[in-house]
């Protein structure tokens, strides 16, 4: 899921600092254990510190907890919508295609939900993902819907009625229709909190969403065009 690519980098700034900064330390300067070098800017002297400089992490605001919330129910309907792509109705490619969806998008709702719930908002369990109906999901059932908020890209019930009804051809078209449409609506929502989030780890989360449904419109119009 999302990657903690700050603390990563950090770690690894500092054993770098660590270890080239013997060489412009004064020789008579007595060795420290346990110390924390924080290196100074190119030139300067770097400084021995007792303990970790406090950084400030940016709580949550509320474009964070919305990007959340809407998310939630936006991949749910892609996950109803590609439950529907059957051996029966559905083109090989658009099948494969189906699975990378669900198989990256059910992580997802399942660490959104999970950050919802540790910062104390509203958001379905781990059990009601696992157990329950992806459609009454997507429609915001037990509360955890978009309320007033529109969520763009998401199919009609009439559209979610006709695609349910179509076989080969015909299911693949719509389904590659539909589904350029629900994921720029998902690309653009990144976009938002990319834009007005603060929290590091959602926002990370959110630039890997944007990054990987935008390839994978780009193939569905490869597809779409074949």
């Amino acid at each position: 899921m999302a990657r903690p690519w700050a603390a990563v980098l950090a770690t690894a700034v500092l054993a770098i600092s660590s270890a080239c900064s013997g060489a412009t330390q004064d020789e008579d300067r007595p060795e420290v254990d346990g110390a924390i070098v924080q290196p100074d800017r190119p030139g300067g002297k770097s400084k021995i510190l007792d303990e970790a400089p406090h950084v400030e992490v940016a709580e949550a605001n509320d474009a964070d907890i919305m990007f959340a919330q809407m998310m939630i129910p936006h991949h749910a309907q892609a996950l109803q919508m590609s439950e529907l792509a059957t051996d029966e109705g559905a083109g090989r490619s658009v099948r494969v295609l189906a699975d990378r969806i669900d198989g990256a998008q059910r992580p997802e709702i399942v660490y959104m939900a999970g950050w919802l719930t540790d910062i104390g908002e509203d958001a379905p369990t781990a059990k009601e993902i696992k157990d329950g109906d992806m459609g009454a999901m997507a429609m915001g059932h037990g509360g955890h819907g978009s309320g007033s908020h529109t969520m763009p890209g998401m199919a009609t019930p009439e559209q979610l009625k006709d695609l349910a009804a179509a076989r080969g051809a015909k299911f693949d078209k719509l389904f590659l229709t539909l589904m350029i449409g629900h994921h720029q609506g998902a690309v653009d929502m990144a976009g938002e909190v990319l834009r007005d989030g603060s929290e590091q780890q959602l926002n990370e989360l959110a630039s890997g969403i944007a990054a990987d449904q935008s390839a994978e419109i780009s193939r569905m119009e490869d597809l779409l065009g074949s």
